[in-house]
């Protein structure tokens, strides 16, 4: 990949998620020039206007969200500079994924499909998700899983895996519904999915497509 992909424009944010650390660790860069083939140039994060201290070597996933796309690739900072200003160099990307949104928005999930499981301190809650989007989900529980805006994670195992997946998310609204004659309450929790890794948004999008598929067969 000798030219710079289409979503990559000056001025694009990217965020960019650490390989080796939690999710809730990334932090978002702005694209202020490239080297086609050789490196991106962004700008460092800054923390109370300072710049954060970062080291050469660290493997990063940087993920763009682009109109009805969203896309990913994998990359390293290769040089950080601090003149004639703060910004680091990127190793370019040799391949740049991309997953388009616009027609494969959400797919209704039947509930033996997934096992989902909730820490919540020492207990593990039990959540069923109705449907799911490379963006986010709809989590269904008989108790609140938190409020706006909080951030959790949730395990997904699915029989194609050996492992389960970890979806961060955050809780974007929640909607309270009576089901049954025991009119006991129902949760529906709106959530985001947020700095997702490439194993993770690579089941969704095969999830949602294998889906689609059956649906049309059937």
């Amino acid at each position: 990949m000798n030219k710079p992909h289409q979503s990559l424009s000056i001025g694009t944010l990217l965020h960019l998620q650490p390989v080796t650390l939690s999710p809730d660790s990334g932090f978002d860069v702005q694209l202020i020039g490239y080297m086609p083939g050789k490196s991106l140039l962004v700008s460092q994060p800054m923390n109370n206007a300072a710049a954060v201290k970062l080291v050469a070597g660290m493997a990063y996933q940087a993920r763009i969200i682009s109109g009805d796309s969203t896309y990913a690739f994998e990359t390293e900072i290769v040089r950080v500079c601090e003149q004639p200003y703060q910004y680091m160099h990127l190793r370019f990307p040799k391949g740049v994924q991309g997953i388009t949104l616009r027609r494969v928005q959400r797919t209704q999930i039947k509930e033996s499909q997934l096992i989902l499981n909730m820490q919540d301190g020492s207990t593990t809650l039990s959540v069923t998700m109705l449907d799911i989007s490379p963006l986010g989900a709809c989590l269904i529980s008989t108790q609140p899983l938190g409020k706006m805006g909080d951030f959790f994670y949730i395990d997904v195992k699915h029989k194609s895996t050996a492992d389960s997946l970890t979806f961060p998310c955050t809780i974007r609204h929640i909607n309270k519904a009576s089901v049954g004659d025991t009119k006991e309450p129902t949760y529906y929790h709106g959530v985001e999915f947020s700095r997702l890794d490439t194993k993770a948004l690579n089941f969704i999008t095969h999830f949602i497509r294998d889906n689609v598929t059956k649906q049309r067969t059937a």
